[in-house]
Formats: C-alpha cells, structure tokens, sequence
C-alpha cells in the first residue's frame, strides 16, 4: 500500500479545502455595519468574588453571540434609570448566595423600553455548577432577545497542529474545561455527534487512516473503520445511531453509511469521481458532500430516499467543506478565491450565494447549533461570524483547525 501520509492531502483535499428584525428583536443591519443590542449586566448581589465571576460569565457569554453590546461592569443594579437614559433596551441581574460547596442563584431579564421583568430562573447546585446555570439562563436571554437560542451552554472540539504532532482538544464554548482527548502524527476531521457526547474522527496510525470514536462521558476510545485504503470525513446522521464516511476500500472514494459497530449499512456512491465529506441536513433525509464528478470539486445533495442527487454550487471552481444549518435554510461552505479561501452560504435549493468572509483565508465552516453564528479556520486561529456576515472574532488564537460544535445535552 503506497505510503498515506502523502497520499492524504489528495485524497481528502475536497473535505478540508486546501486547508431587520422587528422591534423585540432590535437588531438591525446596514450594509456592512451591524448596530448591536445594548444589554446593561450590572454586578451580582452575594458573595465576593463569586458573584462578580458569575457576572463577568453572563457578560462573556452574550459578547460571544456578537450582536450585543455588553455594558455595566462595576455598577450596581439599583442604577436602572441611569441604564434607561443610556438608551438600553435590556437589563440583566442576578442574585448568588452559597453555603459551604452548594450555590443558589436567581436571574432577571428585565425590558427597559416595556418597563417589566420577562424572564426569571432559580437554580440550585454545586459550586462549581455556577457557571453552567449562568449559561443556561444567558440563552434562555437571548432567545428573548432576539429570537433564537443562545449558545454559551454547548462544547466545541478542534484540532491543534505544532509541526507533525495533533492533539485534540474539546473545551465548553466559552473556552472552559478545555481537554486533550487524543494525541499522534495526524489528526483530522473531529465531529461531534449530536448529543454531543460522542467524538468522530480520522486517526493515523502507522501512516494508514482510521475512523475513531471517544466517548466523552467515560474516555473510552474505539475504532469504527479501519477497512484497506482511505478511512476519512466522518459524518453523523442527526439520530446519532450512524455516520456516513468516505471509504475508499472498493478502489474509487465513495460514501458509505455506517452503523456504531462500523457495519456497512449501505454504500450511497458508485464511482463518479471523488466522493467525500458532508452534512446532513436536519431531518436527516439529504446528505451535502463534495465531489469532482463535473471536473472539479462542487458541493451536491444527496436524497437518501430516492438516491437522487442534484449539484449545489456553480459559482466557484473549488467549493469545500459543507456544513448544513441546524435551522435547515442555509449550508455553509469554504471557496477557494485567487489562492485564498472564502465562507459563503448557499440556500440548499440552489440560487446565489452569500459571502461571509471578505478578508483572510478562511476553510472549515461550522455552523453554530442555533444556526446564527458560523466558526471558521483561518491562518491565526478559529474565528467567530454572524451566518450573514455582519460581525466576526477571533474565537481562538494559533493554529488551530477543523472546528465541530454541539449543545451539551
């Protein structure tokens, strides 16, 4: 068998690239600008310091959804009316108390411009459970908000390259409990499976690929595919129960539906060019995958009830890396643009695509849970984006790769 490690840029070169809403919502975009929601976070009544890290938590979480202007640090709640002046539309509270390891917190959305409470949670724990109930109650917040789901409460995986060694890490969104859960020579194509809890992904051992799978509940780690030739692009279906990868065991790069046991269950292409990567869309019914089938690589959508497919993209030359919205209305994908790459939406109906990165080089789009924000690798790290462009950060510096993100469950 030739030597992988060199054969893989080829082989999987189409699944990595070449690496005015109404007034609840108060959101608002003007060609490039967006002007953001100004929500006011005062300090927390109860105990120092954890009060105020709690605080310093909310505050964190709703700058990460990158469409609210976050303000009130070191204030005190009692300045509602200063906030009103101001021209803040949100106000959001909180009460902590502990006793020895356990905490009790209390959280108040309040609307400034209706002058009423709309949304209040208690929450009862472990100390070190405060943050996870400050992330639960941010997006319950923001879907009040503006209309969709936060997502400070979810877990993002990703891979850090430095020279020939990867390591895989998954952290909570907001970068806590970051841990390595895998280490070697090469390691590609992390996928979370829907729940969350179960970890994907391409392993090389002795220069040859295989499929791995890491509980994250218990650390066991098992191999899924490691059948002769290419074992790559895992891909799980939304029930959780199987994966879709690219096999290469029959000679050409085809798609195979597999179960957790890594039984095929179904092979879904023959042979028409290269055939890789993916993402299902939400009721699981079509598959988005990469191929070369019309001279160069294109994203197409496959029907797994007829085993029709139908391509996507015209606009491009080298469209990669498709990755379907959780909410169903748009797919993202990575374009290769004059030697660089760009992320663009598409419609999976077809029609013109949107462009969300203007500049940089970015590969890899994910979609965030809720479907408004879009994680991307560029050449400095993993970057943030609003789906329609609008807003970006720098989510994590240095060289890091492949990103997958699921709610935790």
């Amino acid at each position: 068998m030739k030597d992988m490690r060199f054969l893989w840029p080829l082989l999987l070169i189409f699944c990595l690239g070449a690496q005015a809403f109404a007034q609840e919502v108060k959101l608002e975009i003007t060609g490039a600008e967006l002007i953001k929601i100004p929500v006011a976070v005062p300090e927390f009544a109860g105990p120092k310091p954890l009060a105020s890290q709690i605080a310093a938590v909310v505050r964190q979480d709703l700058r990460w959804h990158l469409v609210f202007n976050v303000l009130g640090e070191g204030l005190e709640a009692r300045e509602t009316k200063l906030f009103s002046t101001l021209g803040v539309d949100w106000l959001l509270t909180g009460k902590i108390s502990a006793t020895g390891e356990r905490v009790a917190a209390a959280f108040y959305l309040q609307d400034l411009v209706k002058g009423k409470t709309v949304l209040s949670r208690g929450y009862r724990g472990p100390k070190d459970s405060a943050r996870y109930m400050a992330h639960r109650f941010v997006d319950l917040a923001v879907k009040e908000m503006i209309g969709v789901p936060g997502v400070s409460f979810s877990r993002v995986a990703y891979v850090v390259r430095r020279g020939w060694h990867d390591t895989l890490y998954v952290q909570d969104f907001d970068g806590a409990r970051k841990v390595a859960v895998a280490e070697g020579e090469l390691i590609l194509q992390p996928r979370l499976s829907p729940d969350g809890k179960l970890l994907a992904f391409v392993y090389y051992e002795k220069r040859r690929p295989q499929i791995h799978v890491i509980d994250l509940r218990t650390g066991k780690r098992f191999v899924l595919a490691k059948y002769p030739g290419l074992n790559a692009a895992p891909v799980w279906h939304p029930r959780g129960d199987r994966l879709v990868v690219t096999l290469s065991k029959d000679g050409n790069p085809d798609l195979y539906l597999i179960d957790l046991s890594g039984r095929i269950l179904r092979r879904l292409t023959f042979g028409e060019g290269v055939n890789t990567g993916g993402s299902f869309s939400p009721d699981g019914k079509e598959l988005a995958f990469v191929s070369d089938r019309s001279g160069s690589p294109q994203i197409y959508v496959l029907n797994l009830l007829t085993r029709g497919v139908r391509r996507l993209t015209f606009s491009g030359s080298y469209n990669v890396s498709p990755s379907w919205s959780p909410t169903g209305d748009r797919i993202a994908y990575a374009s290769q643009q004059g030697g660089r790459f760009a992320v663009y939406t598409i419609d999976p109906h077809g029609g013109e695509p949107t462009r969300v990165t203007e500049k940089g080089s970015f590969e890899a789009p994910v979609f965030a849970p809720n479907g408004r924000l879009i994680l991307a690798q560029g050449v400095d790290g993993l970057w943030l984006f609003l789906a329609n462009g609008a807003s970006a950060r720098l989510y994590l510096p240095g060289r890091a790769l492949f990103p997958t993100w699921r709610y935790l469950k």
